[in-house]
């Protein structure tokens, strides 16, 4: 069966051309809206006081912490499929602008041309962006179009301090957007974007704050060593999305996977356990690993590879603004063991759609991979073979930022059989060491 990528990336693009007019309109009304219901809140308080009466006490803490969330929901949402990092660029320059008149930016605060057009598209191609209380007309609507741009890859910066963004933006991202930006370099700036768009997606989105949205996950966890269980496991548990479960295909060798229940029983997440012989081929696995699967999005994770905590999400969030039917990141960021050192190659290559991805970072439904046939029952080449039949089949392959995942290269039966020289002689930045600060991960 196929996918009609052409016609559903046409329709993608008009849609959110008229998503952004809709929202615009949307945030007008809302904004008026909120305007009167501020001010008859306001009135109620002054009158209150005037009698002497207070609201009645509730416990400190649980009151906190709605008045965060009813304060973020305030904020108007955005359509993650109209705003977005989609062809997000990475090497931009030094130029900053300004949201608003220079003459308004806070003294010491310096832009080389004011931008009026809040355009995502447009700002995200400054290296920074400064942003004002007094380019806005309330802290509401100024929270809501620095939460639509930030979703968009734009790195913007609170300029000034204003306690009541805080509440609206919330912690995250608040604090991402009052950090210091003038000295960062490309890669810095790149991974700032990063927790920048994150935040804004997972909060600000009007398909994130429904949780209901949030489809479960399966992750798919080959593994032949059992020495490698142990760090794999920790990957796992370490992921913030909310709804996960492990499958773990335990490939031969049962002898030495004999206490594996009892550490993925530790695991803070549903598991589920397939033992598969040893002479079946990866494809194999892998598809005894989905027939036990209960998520409706399934995820492939090496054993070898680092994570970040943020990782499924970061898959999971673009698989919804691509509309892609095959979702994952590149091996941007690669250890070579035997070498010692890190390269950093793809540069700029991420937020697009490719025929290329990682395979330890793949994502797909349930429903597209079974339109496909499923993984081929071949020993190696997986990964590619995916990649061929969904582009065979008319779908999209989208491959968001790299940062998140380490791939690690220690030479120990890999089914993608390549040296430390291949690396090296394609890559665009060599740090020695494992330098995973790169990636966006903590050094160890």
């Amino acid at each position: 069966m196929r996918f009609d990528a052409g016609r559903r990336l046409r329709a993608i693009e008009s849609e959110a051309s008229l998503l952004r007019t809709l929202q615009r309109v949307a945030l007008r009304a809302f904004n008026k809206r909120w305007t009167v219901r501020w001010s008859l809140r306001s009135r109620l308080r002054s009158a209150l006081r005037g009698f002497g009466l207070r609201p009645a006490p509730s416990p400190a803490g649980s009151v906190a912490a709605r008045q965060r969330a009813v304060a973020r929901e305030s904020v108007p949402a955005f359509d993650l499929r109209a705003d977005n990092p989609v062809h997000w660029p990475r090497d931009v320059g030094a130029r900053v602008a300004a949201l608003g008149p220079l003459v308004r930016l806070p003294p010491g605060i310096r832009a080389d041309r004011a931008v009026r057009r809040r355009d995502p598209l447009l700002l995200r191609r400054y290296h920074h962006v400064e942003d004002a209380t007094a380019f806005h007309a309330d802290p509401v609507t100024r929270a809501g179009d620095l939460a639509r741009l930030a979703a968009g890859g734009v790195v913007v910066r609170a300029a000034d301090a204003d306690p009541r963004l805080g509440a609206l933006l919330g912690d995250e991202l608040h604090r991402l957007m009052t950090a210091e930006v003038d000295a960062l370099d490309a890669g810095a700036r790149e991974l700032h974007s990063i927790a920048l768009r994150r935040a804004a997606l997972r909060n600000h989105s009007s398909w994130a704050r429904d949780s209901a949205n949030l489809p479960h996950v399966s992750i798919l966890l080959a593994t032949r060593r059992p020495a490698l269980l142990p760090q794999a496991l920790a990957a796992v548990a370490g992921q913030t999305y909310p709804r996960l479960e492990l499958v773990l295909a335990l490939h031969g060798n049962e002898r030495a996977f004999a206490g594996a229940e009892r550490c993925v029983a530790e695991l803070p997440l549903p598991y589920r356990i397939v033992p598969v012989s040893g002479s079946a081929p990866l494809g194999a696995v892998l598809n005894a690993a989905v027939a036990a699967a209960g998520g409706a999005l399934l995820t492939k994770m090496d054993d070898d590879d680092r994570y970040g905590a943020d990782h499924v999400w970061d898959l999971v969030l673009a698989r919804e603004y691509s509309r892609a039917q095959l979702v994952g990141k590149g091996a941007e960021f690669v250890y070579l063991a035997a070498s010692h050192r890190t390269i950093h190659r793809f540069r700029g290559q991420g937020e697009a759609y490719r025929d290329y991805l990682q395979g330890g970072t793949m994502l797909i439904a349930r429903d597209d991979l079974e339109r496909v046939g499923g993984w081929r029952n071949v020993p190696c080449g997986v990964d590619l073979a995916l990649i061929e039949d969904v582009l065979r089949a008319g779908g999209a392959v989208y491959r968001t930022h790299g940062a998140g995942h380490l791939l690690v290269r220690h030479g120990d039966r890999h089914t993608w059989d390549a040296g430390d020289d291949y690396f090296l002689s394609i890559a665009d930045g060599v740090s020695r060491g494992c330098n995973a600060a790169i990636a966006g991960l903590p050094n160890r």
